[in-house]
């Protein structure tokens, strides 16, 4: 990977675009083990961090995990890039010419305020923040926390707006949420979208951590909203699954299954870096196998809460034998 000191701009270019199509540094990505990180890049980095979080720096790359407890398994958070320590600034016109050539084209998000152009590969889920004035990219991360779409929109709604409708929401009963939607709801199909996405967020920022009495409610309120977004095309169904996994909405075993049915290919078929080249003819496939990633690693999460059905636990565990070979 490049150095932070003088580099070819050519090679900081390959390096980056190489990044942003594939989501990876030098093999290892955002899902990848501390120890897997190791065995890909090598010992010569530097750490920081303590029992619940972990920091590591290859030079330009940094690595980041997460845990809940001494006892949890290191959960990873993001990859990045910092190429502002590159000493030869890349230009992001120059990285977006790379790209083109190469049949992976960026797409402009919205300026974040704070003299920063954002781009994202959505695929990949991968970012670039540039320096507005120089057109210098400052650094390119995965996953992005940015992006297009209703999802990433400036909400027009206030935050006392939403926790209010979410508060009045979580106490109707289903017939009367579909009316109360129906008399709230913004005409436009692009305003409803924004509208059901917002709304999940305030809903999903009430449901209570531990498992009390209120969390149940919370819950189904919750799920509501994302099959609502789901036929506002906000989220599609793998990431209505995820949604559902990371927030732990239903039991186990009924996540783990919803999971797997979600996986858009079967483990014989599905592309990985040993049989399929990151080119534009294989995005179907790569994207499929990138689902088949997300999926299996949510059901992963699951397992630790307890799955009892031995079927289901040794499918997620197949399929998490291919983890490091998936796109």
């Amino acid at each position: 990977m490049p150095r932070p000191g003088p580099s070819p701009s050519s090679s900081s270019v390959a390096f980056l675009g190489g990044f942003l199509i594939t989501g990876t540094v030098g093999g290892a990505d955002a899902s990848s083990t501390p120890d897997e990180v190791t065995a890909l890049l090598g010992e010569d980095f530097a750490e920081s961090g303590d029992r619940k979080q972990r920091l590591r720096s290859y030079e330009i790359v940094e690595f980041a995990w997460q845990r809940v407890s001494p006892q949890d398994p290191w959960d990873g958070v993001h990859v990045m890039a910092q190429a502002h320590r590159l000493e030869v600034p890349v230009l992001v016109d120059d990285l977006a010419d790379h790209l083109r050539r190469a049949g992976f084209p960026l797409v402009e998000a919205a300026p974040d305020g704070l003299g920063c152009r954002r781009f994202v590969r959505e695929d990949s889920r991968t970012g670039l923040l540039a320096d507005e004035d120089t057109g210098a990219v400052l650094k390119v991360s995965s996953p992005t926390w940015f992006g297009t779409g209703p999802r990433y929109a400036e909400p027009a709604w206030s935050r006392a707006a939403g926790k209010s409708w979410a508060d009045h929401l979580v106490a109707l009963d289903p017939g009367e949420r579909e009316r109360w939607a129906v008399r709230r709801q913004p005409g436009s199909e692009e305003e409803r979208a924004r509208w059901w996405w917002f709304l999940l967020v305030a809903c999903r920022q009430r449901i209570p951590a531990g498992p009390d009495g209120e969390r149940e409610r919370w819950a189904k309120l919750t799920l509501w909203l994302i099959g609502k977004c789901r036929t506002a095309g906000v989220l599609d169904r793998t990431e209505a699954a995820l949604q559902i996994a990371g927030g732990s909405l239903l039991p186990p075993d009924e996540t783990v299954r919803m999971c797997l049915d979600a996986i858009p290919v079967s483990r014989a078929d599905v592309a990985t870096r040993d049989t399929t080249p990151y080119a534009p003819e294989h995005l179907v496939a790569i994207n499929r196998s990138r689902q088949a990633k997300a999926l299996s690693l949510a059901a992963r999460s699951q397992l630790r809460r307890g799955v009892r059905d031995p079927a289901l636990r040794a499918e997620v565990e197949a399929w998490l034998d291919l983890r490091r070979t998936l796109m």
